[in-house]
């Protein structure tokens, strides 16, 4: 007799499996190289403003084309917008590895954050496309899980490579491992689109609910910019650990969070199943997560480092996975692709705010008491305005 649960059956499974196995190389492929990107900008004489500027351009590069990507889910193949974004993020790991003027490696980190913009947001489209009924938490807290695993892996692999290689030859390792990535995404389920008038996303988006998650993202999304600018600065100038205990730290996060995101998808599913709300979940994630970027204030190795960093993606972990779950419960299937188009556009303004304070902030710790201030502080104002989540 089969006991596995009825998503995992092997028609699910490709539609599950799949978009997350996709989501795994894009992150994997990414933080082989992001960890590891602003030491190389440093070696190259860029100052910590300069290197702000070109990470954050990740995500404003693509800021404006969001809402209209994600338009082009609910009105194009979002399958093919994958492989799209797949082949713009190859481009910029090509063009990394020839120029090392800034001008030139701005406009490569243009291309690379509209390739990984379109890739996100068709990849989740397409998810939440296929999500169908039941199981919710435990299908988006799998998706999650399974992508984060690259956050982990990625740095990993790259720390362990560059003490053998320069990383010049480890953008050409990240390219060719994004190669298979790329050609499995042509193997993507197709979905059937509905026809709507452009206004319904308006509605959707003017709800209390909506506004309020959207600032909630914002604020979360703040420290995704500290870390990507300053974490692994932090690491190796004031923790004094090498590229390959930087590795390690990320693994150990990565795995954390991971497995961390699909426990919480089995928690959401347990509370939504008892009638609750995912209100108390969104904002204890909210709260440790902000909490514990303060607590960096107070370690001073390896171990203190990664307990707390622990501490602080279990919060990220509880966050993320209840919002995927109450994004699912408020907008429609059909026009999922504008408004996490919309969504994903605060994240973006969040990571981009935030990797410009981290510049702007002295030194690589206080950019998190920042955020972590931010996050904290937005919680009893969020509870008194009382949404239905």
């Amino acid at each position: 007799m089969d006991c596995s649960p009825s998503w995992l059956a092997p028609e699910p499974l490709r539609r599950f499996a799949l978009p997350s196995f996709l989501n795994f190389g894009y992150i994997y492929t990414l933080w082989i190289i992001l960890a590891y990107v602003p030491l190389y900008l440093t070696d190259l004489g860029f100052s910590h403003l300069q290197i702000s500027v070109l990470i954050s351009t990740f995500p404003l590069s693509s800021l404006a084309l969001l809402f209209p990507f994600g338009i082009f889910c609910d009105r194009l193949p979002p399958k093919r917008l994958v492989t799209a974004g797949f082949i713009l993020f190859a481009i910029f790991l090509t063009g990394l590895r020839w120029v090392e003027e800034f001008p030139s490696l701005l406009a490569f980190f243009i291309i690379g954050g509209i390739g990984g913009s379109l890739f996100r947001i068709s990849c989740s489209s397409l998810y939440y496309k296929l999500l169908g009924e039941g199981n919710t938490g435990k299908k988006l807290g799998f998706y999650m899980g399974i992508g984060l695993l690259g956050y982990g892996l990625g740095p990993l692999t790259g720390g362990f490579l560059l003490a053998e290689i320069s990383m010049t030859s480890l953008l050409w390792i990240a390219f060719f491992i994004l190669l298979p990535f790329l050609f499995l995404s042509l193997f993507l389920e197709d979905v059937k689109l509905a026809k709507f008038k452009l206004g319904e996303y308006r509605r959707d988006i003017a709800r209390k609910e909506v506004l309020v998650l959207i600032v909630l993202t914002f604020l979360l999304a703040l420290h995704l910019g500290v870390e990507q600018t300053s974490f692994s600065l932090f690491l190796k100038e004031n923790i004094d650990l090498t590229e390959n205990s930087i590795g390690r730290m990320f693994c150990f996060i990565g795995i954390a969070i991971a497995t961390l995101s699909i426990a919480t998808g089995y928690i959401s599913d347990s509370v939504t199943g008892r009638g609750l709300r995912l209100g108390a979940i969104l904002y204890l994630g909210l709260l440790l997560s902000g909490l514990f970027n303060i607590s960096l204030l107070f370690v001073g190795a390896f171990g203190t480092v990664l307990m707390v960093r622990l501490l602080h993606v279990m919060g990220d972990s509880l966050f993320l996975v209840s919002r995927m779950v109450i994004v699912s419960n408020l907008f429609l299937p059909e026009r999922i692709g504008g408004n996490l188009g919309v969504l994903d556009t605060t994240i973006f303004v969040g990571t981009f705010v935030g990797a410009i304070a981290s510049g702007a902030i002295p030194g690589y710790l206080y950019p998190f008491v920042f955020a972590g201030s931010l996050a904290i502080l937005a919680i009893p104002v969020t509870m008194s305005v009382r949404p239905k989540f």
